[in-house]
């Protein structure tokens, strides 16, 4: 058993109520409850047995400007302690009032630093494949940068590195979507999948991190 985070998509919800996003989440996962009564058929296991809302780690950046729209989420339940969340962070919102393209690509500008410092270590030891990777395992900073086996790493296009490296950003373990499909990762596809579908919501789908126990 593990703590894991999903990504929960919900159609707008009461602002007026306080407790109707946790209902409405409550609703959305009950589902894929291990303890409800009424199993889809006899090989059936739920996926969570209890929830919190909760983005410690994966937040979104709030779109500039929107800072403080009530509709965002600041309150991480599975913390004792409140937190102070910088103003530009949040554990979920609208779709449309958080920025999912800051992160990506803050991201894919390091990745495309370091896919071309890569290039030039390597190109650096022209002597063999065999030299560059004895080089990079003996010096620790080195493998840190690149890995233990930056060829396969790296690979030789910089562009889909690049593009592979600002895909895993947004995406946690799984998604529930707005019709109700509990979707889990399941490699390069899955993060594709995710990005697409998140940027293709409608602006005012809430998009909500939520830990779950499995």
């Amino acid at each position: 058993m593990a703590k894991q985070r999903i990504t929960v998509c919900l159609p707008p919800c009461d602002q007026d109520d306080p407790e109707s996003l946790r209902r409405a989440i409550g609703r959305a996962m009950a589902p894929y409850d291990y303890n409800r009564e009424d199993s889809p058929h006899p090989d059936w296991v739920g996926e969570w047995d209890y929830w919190f809302i909760s983005g410690a780690g994966c937040e979104f950046a709030v779109l500039p400007g929107h800072e403080d729209d009530p509709r965002l989420l600041r309150h991480d339940e599975w913390k004792e302690r409140p937190e102070e969340l910088p103003r530009s962070r949040c554990h979920g919102g609208p779709r449309g009032l958080l920025d999912l393209d800051t992160d990506r690509a803050e991201v894919a500008r390091e990745a495309a630093r370091r896919w071309d410092d890569w290039r030039r270590f390597a190109d650096r030891h022209a002597g063999g494949s065999e030299s560059v990777l004895r080089a990079v395992a003996e010096d620790p900073e080195l493998r840190e940068r690149f890995t233990r086996d930056p060829y396969a790493w790296f690979g030789a296009d910089r562009a889909a590195y690049v593009a592979e490296q600002a895909a895993e950003v947004l995406p946690t373990p799984a998604m529930l979507t707005l019709g109700g499909r509990w979707v889990e990762y399941g490699g390069p596809g899955y993060r594709q999948w995710f990005n697409a579908y998140l940027q293709d919501l409608p602006a005012d789908t809430m998009v909500v991190r939520v830990l779950y126990h499995s």
